[in-house]
């Protein structure tokens, strides 16, 4: 407004030097600089005036919300609607660490990090100091989230699946972990852990295959063990090819699972062994779930399983799963 006054000053002291058919040039001059100022301050108004944001409850998008007292300095509401407890910030309810910080440490440890390591990056990366204990505490409760949302998911898999156990160590004792993936789409689709290799226990497997698919295969690929035969015989009879390996150099072999079997040990060298065969299971599924939902691969040009096996996932990643759950 600074500049329209003194375009009027100018104006008034120019009418006593000019002629009157002078001054209309110089009064279209001043009005001009009037609607310059007047447009420039409509500006600046619309930039700095912004209307008060609702706050929507994550849970169900509704605006229909109260405080709900303060924790540890943040702000907590409850929606009237869904009955359910939010805050404003991006962190689970009741805890301090952002969601994307809880998504990350999942990531590394099903990657490979040990929980002391996961938390020694934390405090020099977030400055944000986590005690080991507590990220193990993350690891349950989100992988049980993770379960729940993904494991229903049925896949669209070929008609080749691979068989093959290794032998891990959960609470001191070996035992054997069983797997079945897909030959084409490298979705792991079963897993089971035994203490022996028994024509059961390669039934139990198959079972779990079956209803994860909702099909059966026409072939499938193992190692020479005799339980395969007559347990992939009792689940399937006659309408599975069974087709047994002769080394991984044989151009039918069973390198693929082989591999992952490499990246399971991995992983459980860096827990040291399971302490239960609950935390075991738990673990496991886990992993099966990073492996064919969170972790892209590079012989799928960069896209993880799931993709490759159709599924529109609801989580594209662990932080998805924090997020989901609160």
């Amino acid at each position: 407004m600074a500049r329209y006054w003194r375009a009027k000053r100018v104006e008034k002291e120019l009418q006593n030097l000019f002629k009157d058919e002078d001054m209309k040039e110089i009064t279209e001059v001043g009005r001009l600089l009037a609607d310059i100022e007047a447009e420039s301050m409509a500006r600046l108004e619309k930039a700095h005036y912004t209307e008060p944001q609702p706050i929507v409850c994550k849970w169900c998008g509704s605006t229909d919300v109260m405080k709900y007292g303060i924790r540890n300095g943040v702000q907590n509401y409850i929606c009237r609607k869904c009955k359910r407890k939010f805050t404003a910030k991006d962190t689970p309810y009741h805890m301090q660490t952002p969601t994307e910080q809880i998504g990350a440490a999942l990531n590394m440890f099903y990657d490979g990090l040990s929980l002391s390591a996961i938390a020694r990056h934390l405090e020099e990366t977030y400055k944000n100091p986590v005690n080991p204990s507590t990220v193990y505490r993350w690891i349950l409760r989100y992988t049980s989230e993770a379960i729940r949302i993904l494991d229903p998911l049925t896949p669209n898999v070929s008609e080749t699946w691979v068989v093959d156990e290794t032998v891990i160590k959960v609470a001191g004792y070996k035992v054997w972990f069983w797997d079945i993936i897909d030959a084409d789409t490298r979705f792991l689709l079963a897993s089971h852990l035994s203490r022996g290799r028994t024509i059961l226990d390669v039934a139990i497997v198959m079972q779990r295959a079956w209803k994860k698919a909702d099909k059966a295969p026409r072939f499938i690929i193992s190692d020479a063990m005799p339980a395969y035969t007559d347990g992939i015989e009792r689940v399937f009879g006659a309408d599975a090819l069974h087709i047994q390996t002769k080394g991984i150099t044989h151009e039918i072999n069973t390198n693929i699972i082989e591999r992952f079997h490499g990246t399971v040990k991995d992983r459980t060298k860096v827990l040291r062994g399971f302490k239960t065969p609950q935390t075991a299971k738990l673990i496991l599924n886990g992993f099966l779930i990073h492996y064919n939902f969170f972790r892209p691969h590079m012989t799928l040009r960069h896209k993880t399983p799931a993709e490759m096996a159709g599924i529109k996932s609801p989580a594209k990643n662990w932080i998805d799963v924090v997020r989901k759950q609160g």
